[in-house]
């Protein structure tokens, strides 16, 4: 259960710095997409290593 909060968590952190990200006009749609998927994977691979830790 723990580590579906810390994903949900870290879902949520991704989410609202995109949305700092597209408030302050750094980012168009396809720019936030393209980070939003390199965040959220990347959050993937450290959850996963530190899980075979």
């Amino acid at each position: 259960m723990k580590g579906k909060v810390n994903n949900d968590q870290h879902i949520l952190n991704v989410i609202h710095k995109a949305f700092d990200k597209g408030q302050q006009g750094n980012m168009d749609t396809n720019t936030m997409i393209h980070w939003l998927k390199q965040e959220l994977q990347s959050g993937y691979t450290i959850d996963t290593n530190q899980k075979a830790l």
